[in-house]
């Protein structure tokens, strides 16, 4: 049974790769030319990536700007626009493919943009009134991508940024207030009138609190704000750095400790001096980013003092600024830890629960990970009350009997239908997931259940999204067992509107090669 296995294992990655090829991409590289050259340097330019110019040279600026590319979306970074590059690029441009073409924008209907429809829009869903709030959001000048109709993660940033610049519940949703504020601005209106202006102490110099226009965050006013600082623009600031995900705490108006951690922290992210200052490249850029603009691309992380390039691991027994700091940021996320530049056992318990709490692997090693994670900001707090059963590991391996070689379009495809469900094991994690299939071609398109199940697929892949293929054990609705291999890179459309994964992912079974 056991060469069975491996035979069919050999197999299968031989199939997977021939499926890959029959609709991958050419790889362009260095020195490639022509139209998929001039195709690849548009989507990147599309997405903020600046290739130098759309000549159909694949040079030394387009070769830089796929390796950013790459290493922003975690793929290999190799400088070479192979298969799992242009997918991603190309679905992330716009399309799936580099030839295609936007989908038309409807027309707003009745007498007014959303036709008197104000019903709420959140993450998750789909349609026509979708599309027409993406193109509203265009018109205005933010940067939202492509047109396409699904509410994902770009919408939630867009409409969380236009939230907070017009004074409004900064929550990603579009409830019937960001719906008509969007209307009135469509139509001509104005702008909410900003918050008057809190008293500043008689010792600290204050600047003056400039009303903003509705073209621009900081109103054009990019004088700089600093520790101490209170008034209308701190509280312009506080918003906008809240939208981002970064723990700004209460929106007071007050520049204190909490705000001048989070305007450092947006410093280092996009490689700013990280002062704590707010000074004119800070609030320019942090205006690009609220407006979907291109510096909203995830740059390479700030290093910390000790290390050159990366993160420096820290771990029981380290000492230094770099401890402190790392104790400091875990206890202003209200882990128990005592800031005294040790990496003692109580470091060590704090950043164990910081690591389950944010689904790193849970060691106590502060690595380039659990690093990066906890000065990126938006990290789960220790006083956050999460839900029971995070990691779905309930499901008991299949013994070597139970296991059959499947054939898919023999065996498995006539047997199973659309809307039903697989359970998966991983024999290299342990842990189980469920899936439901959507639709049946040559391998099953398919989507995590439940949010859980999304949690626990990322924590197999080793908590990160990939197209690289991990074989599992697949137990069919009529409950037999079987081998397949998936990746877990949400792509496309998906049906499920409460799962986590913006997207589905395929399951590829034993199959012949033609």
């Amino acid at each position: 049974m056991i060469r069975k296995l491996t035979a069919w294992l050999l197999a299968l990655v031989m199939v997977c790769s021939t499926a890959a090829a029959l609709a991958a991409y050419a790889t362009l590289e260095y020195k490639s030319s022509g139209e998929s050259v001039v195709s690849l340097q548009k989507a990147l330019n599309a997405l903020g990536y600046s290739t130098g110019g759309v000549d159909g040279k694949f040079g030394n600026a387009t070769e830089k700007a796929v390796r950013a590319f790459q290493r922003d979306h975690k793929l290999k970074v190799d400088g070479k626009a192979g298969n799992a590059t242009q997918t991603l690029l190309y679905n992330l441009a716009g399309g799936g493919n580099a030839s295609a073409q936007p989908t038309a924008t409807p027309k707003p209907s009745g007498s007014s943009y959303f036709g008197g429809n104000y019903a709420t829009m959140r993450y998750g869903n789909s349609g026509s009134r979708v599309k027409l709030l993406q193109q509203a959001l265009k018109n205005l000048g933010f940067g939202i991508g492509k047109i396409d109709g699904k509410y994902g993660n770009t919408t939630k940033q867009i409409v969380s940024g236009f939230q907070a610049i017009h004074g409004l519940k900064v929550d990603g949703v579009a409830g019937a207030a960001t719906l008509k504020m969007i209307e009135s601005l469509l139509s001509g209106g104005s702008a909410p009138a900003q918050p008057t202006a809190t008293p500043k102490p008689t010792a600290t110099p204050q600047p003056t609190a400039t009303p903003k226009p509705s073209s621009s965050y900081f109103s054009g006013d990019y004088s700089s704000i600093r520790l101490g600082y209170t008034g209308s623009r701190v509280t312009l600031l506080q918003k906008a750095l809240k939208s981002l995900g970064y723990g700004i705490g209460s929106v007071d108006g007050k520049y204190g400790s909490a705000t001048q951690k989070a305007v450092t922290e947006f410093q280092k992210r996009y490689g700013l001096t990280a002062d704590g200052i707010a000074g004119a490249k800070t609030l320019t850029k942090l205006e690009q980013v609220m407006t979907g603009g291109t510096a909203a691309a995830t740059p390479t992380p700030t290093p910390t003092p000790q290390s050159t390039g990366t993160y420096t691991t820290l771990q029981s027994g380290s000492r230094g600024d770099a401890v402190t700091r790392l104790q400091q940021a875990l206890k202003d996320l209200k882990y128990d830890v005592s800031v005294t530049g040790t990496y003692d056992s109580k470091t060590v318990a704090a950043v164990k629960a910081f690591q389950q709490r944010n689904q790193l692997t849970a060691d106590g090693i502060a690595g380039q990970k659990t690093q990066q994670k906890l000065y990126a900001g938006g990290c789960v707090t220790g006083d956050t009350q999460l839900p029971s059963g995070e990691i779905n590991s309930s499901i008991s391996a299949p013994s070597k009997s139970q296991i059959k070689l499947l054939h898919w379009f023999n065996d498995i495809k006539p047997t199973i239908k659309g809307g039903q469900n697989l359970t998966i094991y991983d024999p290299a994690s342990g842990l189980s997931w469920t899936l439901r299939m959507m639709s049946l071609g040559r391998h099953a398109d398919s989507e995590p259940l439940t949010q859980q199940d999304t949690n626990t697929i990322f924590r197999a892949f080793g908590n990160q999204n990939t197209w690289n293929q991990k074989v599992v054990y697949a137990r069919l609705p009529n409950g037999t067992w079987t081998v397949a291999s998936m990746h877990n890179m949400p792509h496309l459309s998906g049906s499920i509107k409460d799962n986590g994964f913006d997207g589905h992912l395929c399951v590829h079974f034993l199959r012949d090669m033609s």
